[in-house]
C-alpha cells in the first residue's frame, strides 16, 4: 500500500507539472493581449509591443515536444474564441514560432534550451528567434490574409509591414528571454531565488545606492517625458528616446544586465501602448508624416534593444571573465581554497574577531609516502570537516607554507573545536589516518592587523600546541622571550656551518675499570668526551639540539652539519697537540651523512688535513634501519678498518635490537638512557640492561651506559659490569675549551 502511495504521488507530481505551466502560459498570454496595442493607419494595422510571439517561442524553447500539447490547446482555444483576424494573427505566430523553433533546435541540438545571456548562443537566438521567427510572422500573416480575408489584406512591401516586423523583432529580442524567466520561474521556484541572489549580487557589487538612484531618477524622467501627452516641449516628443540609450547602456554595464533587461521590456511595454505620448496623430499633418515618424523611432528602439543586448552579454562576459580571474588570484591552485593573498585583502576590507592556524606537521612526512596529492586532498577534506564545525568561520584559507588559516566572526570554544578536530579521521584509498594538528588562535585586533607578523606568530605557536597537545591562544605576551623563531634559528644554523662556529660542549664519559689494563675502545684512558653541539644567536640565547635538528633535517643540512662538527673537533684537537697529545672524542653521525656517497672521502681528507690518528675518535651512530643500508655499512666498515671506534647510540629503542646485535660489527654499545633511568625501580630495565650486556660481552664489545643521575645507579651499574658511565653524576656538558682531557 505504502508502495502504491508513493507510486500515486509520482503521478500526480508529473500531472502537476505540466498543468501548472499551461496555467500559467494561459495567463501571461491573456497579460500580452492586454499589454498590446495597435494602431490603424492608411488601411493597415500596425501593432506594436506584442508578447504573444515571444511567449510561444520561449515555450518551446523551455519544453520542446512538451509544449506541443500546451500550443495546441490553445490553438482550439483561439479558433473558438476570437475574430477571424486575431485567429489569423495567432495562427501566424504559431506557424512562425514552431517553424524557427525546429531551425534553432537542429542548429544548436539540446544545449539551446540553456537561460538567455550566453555569448555562445546569442547571435544564434537573434538570427533564428529573433529575424527568422519575426521574417515568418511577417510573411505567414500577409499570406493568410490574402487568402481567408481579403478585405483586410494589403501590400507586404509597405512602410506598415516595415514598421510591424522592425516592432516584432524588438519585441522577440527582448520578450523572449523575458517569457522564458517567468515560465521557467513557474516551473522551478528555486531557479527564480537563485535569479534573484544573481540580480542581488549584480546590484551590491555595482556602483553605490547614490549612483544608482540618480540612474533610477533619470530613467523615470525620460518615461515621464515620453508618455506624456504634452506636445508643446521638444522634450515631450522622440526626441526624449534618444537619451534612454546612454542609461541603459550605463545600467547594463555597470548594475548588470540581469536587472536592466526585465526593466527594459517594462519600458518597451509602456512606449508601446502610450505611443502618442512621444508621437501624436494629432501633431502631424498627414498620415505619411505620421508613419514616417512611427518607422524612425520603432527603428531606433530596435537598434536600441540590439545594442543593450549585445552589451548585457559582452558586459555578463567581462564580468563572468574577470571574476574567474579573481578567483585564480585569490585562490589556491591545488586545492581551490582561498589563499593568503585572499586574506590579506579580506582583512582590509572586512573586520575580523579572531585568526585561527592549523597545521599538520606529519603531512610533510606522509607526502613524501603518499605523494604530494595526498596533501591536498587531505587538506580539502579538514577544510570542508572544519566548515561543518564552525558556522561562525567567514572564509577558511589555506597557506601551503603555513596550514589552514581560519577568519573568524566570532571566537569559538576552543577546546571543544579542538577535540572536535582531533576525531577527524581522513581515508585515502585503503588507509583511515587521523594526525594531529597544531592550533594557534587570536583575538588580539593589533595583532590581526598586522596579518604577516601574526601569521608568523601562529606558526611559532602551533608548534607548541602540538607538543603541549592544546590550543594555544596568541596574544603579545604568550610567545615570550626564550621563544626563538624557526626563521632566525635557520639563519643562525646556516651561518654557523658556513663559518664553523658551532659552539662545541664536551661531556665526559669515564671508565669503571680503574686498573691500568687497556680496553678496547680507547686503549687505557679511564675517560674521553662525547661532542655535544649548540647555537647562539646574536643575544647570546642558547638553541639546543632538539630544536634546531628537525629544521637542519627538513632543509637537508644534516650532511653539512656532521662534517662541520667533525672538522672543528679536529681544528680543536690540533691546537692541543702539545699539551693534549693523547685526548679521545666521541662524535655523533646522523643517519643522513651515512648516505652520502663522498662523506668517507671528506673524512679521510680532514684527518690527513688535521693531522689526526683516527683512533683517538669514536663515531656514535643512532641504532636503526639505517644499519641495514650498504652505503652506510660501507662507510662504517671503512672507518673502522682506518682505525676509529664505532659506537651504537641509544641501543634499545630502535626495532629488531637483537637482531641487529648480532649480525652488525661495532665496538661500543651505548645503552639508551631510558632503561638506566629506570632501573633501580623498574625490574624490566634492570633485566633488559643485564641482557644487553650478556650480549655485548658475546661481541666482545665496551658498553657505555647514558643518564648516569646518581651515585645509586653508578653503584649499581658498576656491579653489572658497565664499563663506562656518562650522565649529569658524571659530569655535564660544559665548553670543549674547559674541558679536563
Amino acid at each position: 500500500m505504502i508502495l502504491a502511495e508513493a507510486k500515486d504521488d509520482i503521478l500526480l507530481k508529473r500531472m502537476m507539472g505540466p498543468f501548472c505551466i499551461t496555467v500559467a502560459f494561459f495567463f501571461f498570454q491573456f497579460l500580452a493581449e492586454s499589454l498590446t496595442a495597435q494602431e490603424h493607419i492608411a488601411d493597415a494595422t500596425i501593432r506594436f509591443y506584442d508578447l504573444t510571439l515571444p511567449l510561444i517561442s520561449a515555450l518551446l524553447v523551455l519544453y520542446r515536444k512538451k509544449a506541443l500539447p500546451i500550443l495546441g490547446v490553445f490553438f482550439l482555444y483561439s479558433i473558438s474564441c476570437h475574430p477571424l483576424s486575431a485567429k489569423l494573427t495567432l495562427t501566424s505566430q504559431l506557424m512562425a514560432a514552431l517553424i524557427s523553433q525546429l531551425l534553432y533546435y537542429w542548429n544548436t541540438g539540446k544545449r539551446g534550451a540553456v537561460s538567455f545571456g550566453r555569448s555562445q548562443l546569442t547571435p544564434r537566438r537573434i538570427g533564428w528567434l529573433v529575424c527568422c521567427n519575426s521574417l515568418l510572422y511577417v510573411i505567414f500573416h500577409h499570406w493568410l490574409q490574402a487568402n481567408f480575408d481579403p478585405e483586410s489584406a494589403t501590400e507586404i512591401f509597405t512602410v506598415q509591414t516595415l514598421i510591424n516586423l522592425q516592432w516584432m523583432m524588438n519585441s522577440c529580442i527582448t520578450g523572449i528571454p523575458f517569457c522564458y524567466l517567468l515560465l521557467r520561474v513557474c516551473h522551478k521556484p528555486a531557479w527564480g531565488l537563485q535569479y534573484l541572489r544573481h540580480v542581488k549580487a549584480s546590484v551590491k557589487s555595482g556602483p553605490s545606492i547614490l549612483y544608482q538612484a540618480i540612474w533610477w531618477f533619470l530613467l523615470l524622467i525620460i518615461m515621464y517625458c515620453l508618455i506624456s501627452n504634452n506636445i508643446n516641449t521638444l522634450l515631450f516628443t522622440d526626441y526624449s528616446l534618444l537619451w534612454l540609450l546612454p542609461v541603459m547602456l550605463w545600467g547594463t554595464v555597470r548594475i548588470g544586465h540581469a536587472l536592466v533587461a526585465p526593466v527594459w521590456v517594462i519600458i518597451l511595454a509602456l512606449l508601446g501602448n502610450y505611443i502618442d505620448g512621444y508621437i501624436s496623430i494629432a501633431n502631424t499633418l498627414t498620415n505619411a508624416n505620421h508613419l514616417h515618424s512611427l518607422i524612425i523611432s520603432s527603428t531606433t528602439i530596435f537598434i536600441f534593444s540590439l545594442t543593450i543586448v549585445a552589451t548585457g552579454v559582452i558586459s555578463a562576459h567581462n564580468r563572468k571573465y574577470s571574476q574567474h580571474v579573481s578567483r585564480l588570484y585569490r585562490s589556491e591552485p591545488n586545492t581551490g581554497l582561498l589563499n593568503f593573498q585572499a586574506l590579506s585583502m579580506d582583512i582590509d576590507k572586512h573586520s575580523a574577531e579572531a585568526l585561527c592556524l592549523i597545521r599538520c606537521p606529519e603531512l610533510n612526512e606522509l607526502e613524501q609516502t603518499y605523494g604530494v596529492e595526498f596533501r591536498f586532498e587531505f587538506v580539502k577534506a579538514l577544510s570542508s570537516y572544519i566548515t561543518g564545525l564552525l558556522p561562525c568561520c567567514d572564509q577558511v584559507y589555506y597557506s601551503p607554507g603555513h596550514g589552514i588559516i581560519l577568519r573568524l566572526n566570532t571566537l569559538p570554544d576552543v577546546p571543544v573545536f579542538y577535540r572536535s578536530l582531533r576525531v577527524f579521521r581522513f581515508q585515502w584509498k585503503t588507509s583511515i589516518l587521523g594526525l594531529n594538528c597544531g592550533v594557534a588562535y587570536t583575538s588580539d585586533k593589533r595583532i590581526i592587523r598586522n596579518l604577516s607578523e601574526a601569521i608568523k606568530q601562529l606558526n611559532i605557536n602551533s608548534y607548541i600546541s602540538l607538543l603541549h597537545g592544546r590550543p594555544l591562544s596568541l596574544s603579545p605576551t604568550v610567545p615570550g622571550d626564550n621563544i626563538v623563531e624557526s626563521g632566525v634559528i635557520r639563519d643562525v644554523l646556516q651561518q654557523a656551518i658556513d663559518r664553523q662556529s658551532l659552539m662545541l660542549m664536551a661531556q665526559p664519559i669515564v671508565s669503571t675499570v680503574l686498573s691500568a689494563q687497556p680496553v678496547i675502545s680507547v686503549r687505557g684512558k679511564i675517560h674521553y668526551h662525547e661532542i655535544l653541539i649548540r647555537l647562539k644567536t646574536a643575544d647570546d640565547k642558547l638553541i639546543f639540539p632538539d630544536t634546531f635538528l628537525p629544521l637542519a633535517r627538513k632543509g637537508g643540512l644534516l650532511p653539512a652539519l656532521d662534517i662541520t662538527v667533525i672538522e672543528q673537533t679536529f681544528r680543536f684537537m690540533q691546537s692541543r697537540k702539545t699539551s693534549d697529545p693523547d685526548c679521545y672524542f666521541s662524535i655523533n653521525l646522523t643517519p643522513e651523512s651515512l648516505y652520502q656517497t663522498d662523506f668517507l672521502d671528506n673524512v679521510s681528507t680532514l684527518f690527513k688535513k688535521y693531522s689526526i690518528a683516527p683512533h683517538r675518535i669514536i663515531f656514535e651512530i643512532i641504532e636503526s634501519e639505517i644499519l641495514d643500508n650498504d652505503n652506510a655499512s660501507d662507510i662504517l666498515r671503512s672507518l673502522r678498518n682506518a682505525g676509529s671506534k664505532i659506537a651504537i647510540d641509544d641501543f634499545g629503542t630502535g626495532s629488531s635490537s637483537y637482531d641487529r646485535l648480532r649480525i652488525l660489527n661495532a665496538d661500543i654499545l651505548k645503552i639508551d638512557g631510558s632503561f638506566i633511568k629506570n632501573i633501580i625501580d623498574d625490574p624490566f630495565s634492570y633485566c633488559a640492561v643485564k641482557s644487553f650486556c650478556e650480549m655485548a660481552k658475546l661481541k666482545n664489545m665496551e658498553i657505555v651506559a647514558e643518564f648516569v643521575e646518581n651515585e645509586e645507579i653508578a653503584q649499581l651499574l658498576t656491579e653489572m659490569g658497565i664499563d663506562w658511565l656518562q650522565g649529569y653524576h658524571i659530569g655535564k656538558p660544559i665548553p670543549v675549551e674547559q674541558a679536563e682531557l
